[in-house]
């Protein structure tokens, strides 16, 4: 896909751009992620579903230890996924110090901010099974506590894990639709860096051209 003039990594451009071209680059190289990355989004998925089972089919005293494994799982996805399709190949590797982040942290921002929405818009979507299996649970749960029979079948504990799994899953390929302008963004810092020490040192070559010219 880098022979693509459109997916080139090191090319200076806008946050909207790296936005578009990096979505672009995630559709038009799917089956390749897919194909690559499917053993992290079982264990995602695996995780994500545990995250999920610990306050419904546990305790709801667990919601925060859920919620950290979560963030956990996510975060490690994310990490694991992009060292696998830098070492496939897939993806090339742009050295950014971190100060060159701060830099630019108004393009990292816009950027950050707006693939954290399509990822909160597709997983409010996409987690629609996984939120009605939850509130029947708690609401089984609750009828239980107030002394009430729980009235819920045995085979629902299992197809609420089975849900979980499902969901987890598809939320994998939904995080990892940050890789994509995350890719372009931080090609397009490297490039900017590169033009910027480009033109600093023209600049400093003219002005000793000059002053050599008029040299007293």
């Amino acid at each position: 896909m880098e022979k693509d003039n459109e997916f080139t990594l090191l090319k200076s451009r806008s946050s909207q751009a790296c936005i578009r071209d990096g979505y672009k680059f995630y559709a038009a190289g799917f089956r390749q992620i897919f194909r690559y990355t499917w053993p992290l989004a079982i264990v995602f998925a695996i995780l994500s579903a545990a995250a999920s089972a610990l306050p419904v089919l546990v305790s709801p005293s667990l919601l925060l230890a859920g919620a950290a494994l979560a963030l956990v799982s996510v975060v490690l996805l994310l990490y694991t996924a992009s060292w696998r399709l830098h070492k496939r190949q897939l993806l090339q590797k742009a050295e950014i110090k971190p100060r060159l982040w701060l830099r630019h942290l108004g393009m990292v921002l816009l950027v950050g901010i707006f693939c954290l929405f399509v990822v909160s818009v597709l997983a409010m979507l996409t987690c629609l099974p996984t939120f009605i299996m939850m509130a029947a649970n708690w609401q089984s749960q609750m009828g239980v506590i107030n002394g009430d029979p729980s009235g819920m079948p045995e085979y629902v504990r299992w197809l609420t894990i089975g849900v979980f799994l499902l969901a987890g899953f598809i939320q994998a390929y939904v995080w990892l639709t940050f890789i994509g302008p995350t890719y372009m963004l931080r090609g397009s810092i490297a490039q900017r860096e590169i033009e910027r020490k480009e033109f600093n040192t023209k600049k400093h070559l003219n002005n000793e051209e000059k002053a050599i010219v008029y040299r007293p």
